[in-house]
C-alpha cells in the first residue's frame, strides 16, 4: 500500500541533495526522434541530436549553479526563478563572479592599546536563500590568526538579505594555554555573530571578538564534601535566532582546583542560556580517572550577568564496575548473531531546581557484538537511565528508542538486548511504458511528516537514523526491498523512497512517499507497483559573467512550492515550517558548458 505523493513531503533537503538519476544524452537507448514530427510538436517539442526536448511540467522552477572547485574566481548563484520553455531550452546560465570578504579576526584591547592579539577563528558565512525552500549560501574556513581570511562570496543585490557571519576562535584564542591536563583549551573571547551587505570587494576589516560590558556569568563547581571540580569545561549554550538550534555562545572556562569558573556571553542573544561544565575527557576521565556528571545550570537571561554555584550531591554515587552490554539479532539463515558496529547510547540524569547532572556514554559494538559502559550508581541516577540502539545503515535489524536500562548487581552480567526485525518494504519500480527500470536505487528515509509527528527527543532520534538504502540495485524485473523502522516511540512510520534510476536511463528520478500499515505482526509489507512518469528533457548552457562556457558546473533544479499546510497538521512542526524546494534533477556540465536534465513530467500534488 502506497501513500500518495506529497509537495510538502518529498522534499527533505539531506537526502534529496543525493539525487543521482541524472540524465547522459544522447548517450544511452536509441534516438527518440529523426525530426520534430516524431516529438509532440503540438506541445512545444523540438528533436535535436535523436532527443525530444521540451514540454516540461508545470513550475515555478529555481536553480542553484555551482563552480567546479578549480575556478576560484566563480561562485554559487540563486536562480529565483527559471522559466523553462516549450521547446527545453534555458539558454545561457551564469555563474556569479565573486566577491572578497576579508579581514582579521582579533581579541578586544582597551583604549589606548591598537596592537590587539590576532586569532584564529572558524568563520560560518551564510546567506538565505533567494527562493522559498532553497538550500541557501553557506561556506566555512578557518582562518590563521597571521593570514586573516579572504572569502569568496557572491555579491548581494537590492533586496538581497545580507550575509550572516559567525566567528567562533580557536580553542586556545585569548588563553594562556592551560589545559589542565585534560586536552580541553580555555579561550577568554567568546564568539560573535555580525551581518554584512556587499556589493563590490569588501576591504581588509576588523573584526573584535569580546569587549566591554558583556554579561559575565561566573561561579564554583563543588562535590558533596565542598572540594572543587577542577578541570570542568565550562561554556554557555544559546541563541543569536529564535528560530535556530543551541549552540556555544560564550567564552570557555576550565575550572580551577577550587571549582571556580567564568564566562562571557556573546551580544545580541536572544532569550535564556544554559550553562553547561563538561567533566575532563568528557565522561571518560578526569582526577584519578574517575567518572564525574556532565552539570547544567538553566535559565540565565542571556542580555545579563548573573553568578550561580552547584554542587553535586553524594547521591550520584561513584562509579560502577564497566557494565558489559551484548547487542545480538537474527541475521540470514537464521541464527542469532552477535551485531558488530551497532551504535549504543545510554544517558541519565536528576534534576535539582534549575540545575541538573546527567551521564551519558556512547559505544560501538565490536565484532563480538559488545561494548563496555561507563556509569555513576547513585540512588539519584540508577533508576533514570534509558538505553537505545542504532544498527548500521541498511541493517535489517530495527534501532531500540528510550527503553528503561538498569544497572547490573555487583557480580551479575546483562542478558544480551536482541534487536527487533526491520519492516522490509518490497516494490517493483517500472517507467511510464510499463518497461522494469532495472539498476536503480532506492533509499528510503522519515518523511517530514513522520518526524514532524514525534516530539523533540525523538524527532532527534529519528532524524539521526543513517537512511535505508537497497543493498542491490532494482533487478532484472524492477524488483527492489528496503528496510524500515516501522515505529519509532510508538509513532507509526511514513517513508520518502528516493528513487534514482541508473545514470544511462531515460526515466526520471522520483520520491514516492509511503505511509505503513499500522500492523505489528507483519515484518514484509509488499508495495504497489512504482510507475515513474514520463520524462521532460531539458537543456542549457552554463557559463561565466563573461559569456565563457564552463565546463564541470553543476545545476540543482527545484520546483518551489510554498504550500505549509502540513506545519498545521502535526504537532511538533518548526515555527519557520522549513520546507525545502523539491529538488528535479542535477547534472553537470560538460566541455561546451552544456547541461542536460531529465524531469520527471507528473507534477507532485
Amino acid at each position: 500500500m502506497t501513500g500518495a505523493p506529497r509537495a510538502s513531503l518529498v522534499a527533505l533537503a539531506g537526502a534529496l541533495v543525493g539525487l543521482g538519476g541524472c540524465l547522459s544524452v544522447p548517450d544511452g537507448p536509441a534516438a527518440m526522434c529523426q525530426t520534430t514530427d516524431d516529438c509532440d510538436h503540438a506541445s512545444g517539442e523540438v528533436c535535436e541530436q535523436g532527443v525530444c526536448w521540451g514540454n516540461p511540467p508545470a513550475g515555478p522552477f529555481a536553480a542553484v549553479l555551482s563552480p567546479a572547485s578549480t575556478r576560484h574566481d566563480l561562485v554559487p548563484r540563486e536562480l529565483a526563478q527559471v522559466a523553462i520553455p516549450a521547446d527545453g531550452y534555458l539558454g545561457d546560465l551564469a555563474l556569479a563572479k565573486s566577491v572578497l570578504m576579508g579581514g582579521r579576526v582579533t581579541a578586544y584591547c582597551a583604549p589606548p592599546t591598537t596592537d590587539c592579539d590576532a586569532l584564529g577563528a572558524s568563520i560560518t558565512v551564510t546567506r538565505s536563500s533567494q527562493f522559498h525552500g532553497g538550500p541557501g549560501f553557506k561556506a566555512v574556513v578557518n582562518v590563521d590568526a597571521a593570514d586573516g581570511f579572504s572569502i569568496p562570496v557572491p555579491p548581494t543585490e537590492d533586496g538581497d538579505d545580507p550575509y550572516v557571519l559567525t566567528i567562533v576562535p580557536d580553542s586556545t584564542a585569548g588563553s594562556s594555554g592551560s589545559t589542565g591536563g585534560t586536552g580541553a583549551v580555555a579561550t577568554s573571547v567568546p564568539p560573535r555573530r555580525m551581518q554584512l551587505s556587499l556589493a563590490d570587494s569588501m576591504p581588509d576589516s576588523m573584526i573584535v571578538l569580546g569587549g566591554p560590558g558583556l554579561p559575565v556569568i561566573n561561579g564554583s563547581l563543588t562535590d558533596s564534601l565542598g572540594q572543587g571540580l577542577a578541570g570542568y569545561r565550562v561554556v554557555a549554550i544559546g541563541r543569536w535566532d529564535p528560530s535556530e538550534p543551541v549552540t556555544e555562545v560564550s567564552s570557555v572556562s576550565l575550572t580551577d582546583a577550587s571549582g571556580a569558573y567564568t564566562v562571557t556571553l556573546s551580544d545580541q542573544l536572544v532569550g535564556t542560556v544554559e550553562v553547561v561544565a563538561t567533566p575532563p575527557a568528557g565522561q571518560l576521565g578526569g582526577a584519578n580517572n574517575a567518572l564525574g556528571p556532565t552539570i547544567h545550570l538553566a535559565n540565565f537571561d542571556a542580555t545579563k550577568s548573573a553568578q550561580r554555584s552547584a554542587v553535586a550531591p553524594v547521591t550520584l554515587g561513584t562509579e560502577l564496575p564497566p557494565i558489559t552490554v551484548a547487542v545480538t539479532g537474527v541475521v540470514t539463515g537464521g541464527t542469532v548473531s552477535p551485531i558488530a558496529g551497532a551504535t549504543v547510547i545510554v544517558t541519565g540524569g536528576a534534576t535539582s531546581m534549575l540545575t541538573s547532572f546527567t551521564v551519558a556514554d556512547t559505544e560501538v559494538t565490536g565484532n563480538d557484538g559488545t561494548v563496555q559502559l561507563r556509569l555513576l550508581g547513585g540512588p539519584d541516577l540508577v533508576g533514570t537511565y534509558r538505553i537505545s540502539i542504532i544498527p548500521q545503515a541498511s541493517s535489517q535489524l530495527g534501532v531500540i528508542y528510550n527503553q528503561k536500562f538498569t544497572p547490573p548487581a555487583a557480580g551479575a552480567t546483562l542478558p544480551p538486548i536482541r534487536l527487533g526485525a526491520r519492516l522490509a518494504l518490497q516494490g517493483t519500480i517500472v517507467d511510464a511504458a510499463g518497461a522494469p527500470v532495472i539498476g536503480a536505487v532506492v533509499t528510503a528515509q522519515p518523511s517530514l511528516r513522520f518526524l514532524w509527528t514525534l516530539d523533540a527527543a525523538p524527532q532527534a532520534f529519528a532524524g539521526a537514523i543513517p537512511p535505508s538504502t537497497t543493498t542491490n540495485a532494482t533487478d532484472m524485473s524492477g524488483g527492489f526491498v528496503v528496510w524500515v523502522d516501522a515505529n519509532i516511540d510508538q509513532v507509526w512510520g511514513e517513508y520518502d523512497l528516493l528513487i534514482q534510476p541508473p545514470a544511462d536511463s531515460r526515466a526520471p528520478s522520483l520520491v514516492q512517499t509511503v505511509d505503513l500499515l499500522r500492523d505489528a505482526t507483519i515484518d514484509t509489507m509488499p508495495l504497489e507497483t512504482i510507475t515513474l512518469p514520463d520524462a521532460a528533457f531539458v537543456h542549457g548552457r552554463v557559463v561565466d559573467s563573461g559569456g565563457t562556457p564552463v565546463e564541470d558546473a553543476e545545476i540543482k533544479l527545484y520546483r518551489v512550492s510554498t504550500a505549509l499546510e502540513l506545519c498545521s497538521e502535526v504537532a511538533h512542526a518548526p515555527t519557520t515550517c522549513p520546507i525545502p524546494a523539491a529538488l528535479l534533477d542535477r547534472n553537470t556540465s560538460d566541455d561546451d558548458g552544456m547541461i542536460r536534465l531529465a524531469l520527471a513530467r507528473q507534477p507532485t500534488p
